[in-house]
């Protein structure tokens, strides 16, 4: 029997998806588990696989359609099955859809007047002239109905589309093509030939537009999850300075051995990351989600890693940071980030964080504070190493410095416990061989 194929939801946040790319045609035979359908949710792109074997009956969503989870996007079930009976399970689309959806020139069909005329009669028009009219962007309905006749033939869009073409100056053309403007848009009357002086015109008055980028996928929901953060969490920022010495110093006498082992640079950002789930194995307050019933410190230290993306920004999560090594975070984190910004990410690679760490180092950023990704109730902000003179000692030396920043929730989390985690991570960093004990 034939089945519906809904979009799938790929992440928790995910509310609609994109239909990137069909891997199968329709009247192709698809297997179980089989991918036949590429998804493009919040997070990332995911071919989908399908949850049963048959054939693609009928799509349902066009490439790049945005739909709705759990909405239909396919039919699939056996080979030459009709498929009449399970579309009437979906929804009947509305008048206005039903007057855009594209209509099956095999038929004679009729498009109800009152959409463009005023006498409620019905227009009937051939398949031919119908698809004139539609490749001309002609209203049907503006067209004159030919008296004595039962219908709207070829030759009468033919003749209407004669008797409205736009006359233009051979200047006038030229203007248009190298300055790209629609000569249809210009508000001429039927008949009256375009000048030069016309387009002219349309120059000197018309304004740069601005782009118009619509919110949808990743960037509809970093909007939502950053003013669901903001007007829910109790943000406040701490920030200190820290001496960077020894964490250089000990990235260049591992940095070998890792490389041999893991096949990965250890970078100082996987060392403050093992300093960070460090700390928080001893404040486990800073490991939680607060709830109106109860604060819930997590047993599991999954430490996200912001990642940068062209169209927005996605955490993967490392988990059981304070279990693995530096060079196996190195690793992981390494993995992770070339799967973010492929847009290859699983949703049990992105969900399940506890606390995030954001390092905005590489763009030259030297001291910044982030949004809390919720429902954690921290995050560490890692800014840039900056070669500063320092007084040590007594006497003014140069030493690589890093302001580190962590914003709490204010509701779990007490300023003065936000304080000493911010330190411990700081003593950390600064003595970074305490590791190793």
């Amino acid at each position: 029997m034939a089945t519906i194929l809904n979009m799938p939801r790929l992440g928790l946040t995910m509310s609609e998806g994109r239909v990137v790319r069909w891997l199968k045609a329709e009247g192709d035979e698809i297997k179980a588990g089989e991918e036949y359908v590429e998804i493009e949710s919040d997070k990332s792109v995911a071919a989908h696989e399908a949850p049963e074997a048959g054939f693609l009956l009928k799509i349902l969503a066009a490439e790049g359609d945005v739909v709705e989870i759990y909405k239909p996007i396919a039919v699939i079930g056996q080979q030459n099955e009709s498929v009449d009976e399970v579309l009437k399970d979906i929804d009947a689309p509305s008048a206005e859809s039903e007057a855009k959806e594209p209509i099956d020139e095999k038929q004679q069909m009729s498009v109800k007047k009152d959409q463009e005329t005023k006498d409620g009669d019905r227009i009937f028009i051939s398949p031919a002239a119908r698809r004139i009219a539609a490749e001309n962007n002609v209203n049907i309905a503006e067209i004159p109905f030919p008296q004595g006749k039962k219908r709207i033939e070829k030759a009468h869009v033919i003749d209407y589309l004669e008797a409205n073409k736009l006359k233009v100056t051979p200047l006038a053309s030229k203007i248009a093509e190298e300055q790209g403007i629609d000569l249809k848009s210009l508000s001429v009357e039927p008949g009256k030939r375009i000048f030069s002086k016309d387009l002219q015109q349309v120059l000197q008055t018309s304004a740069p537009q601005p782009a118009r980028i619509k919110v949808a996928g990743m960037r509809k929901v970093i909007a939502a999850r950053m003013k669901e953060s903001i007007d829910t969490a109790a943000h406040v920022s701490l920030t200190t300075e820290v001496d960077m010495s020894k964490v250089i110093e000990m990235r260049q006498r591992i940095i070998d051995p890792i490389m041999g082992k893991w096949d990965v640079k250890v970078s100082i950002n996987d060392i403050v990351i093992k300093c960070t789930a460090f700390a928080l194995k001893e404040f486990p307050r800073i490991n939680s989600v607060f709830t109106p019933e109860e604060i819930i410190e997590k047993a599991e230290i999954n430490i996200g890693v912001a990642v940068a993306l062209q169209e927005g920004l996605i955490v993967p999560v490392i988990r059981n940071a304070d279990m693995l090594s530096v060079g196996q975070i190195a690793a992981v984190s390494k993995e992770l980030s070339a799967k973010a910004k492929a847009g290859a990410l699983n949703p049990d690679e992105y969900n399940g964080g506890t606390f995030t760490v954001s390092n905005l180092g590489m763009y030259d950023i030297t001291q910044f504070t982030s949004i809390i990704n919720q429902p954690e109730s921290a995050i560490l902000s890692v800014a840039k190493v900056v070669e500063r003179p320092v007084v040590l000692n007594g006497e003014i030396t140069v030493r690589p410095i890093m302001n580190l920043s962590i914003n709490f929730d204010h509701r779990p989390i007490d300023g003065a416990m936000a304080a000493v985690f911010l330190k411990r991570v700081k003593e950390l960093l600064e003595e970074p061989y305490e590791l190793m004990i």
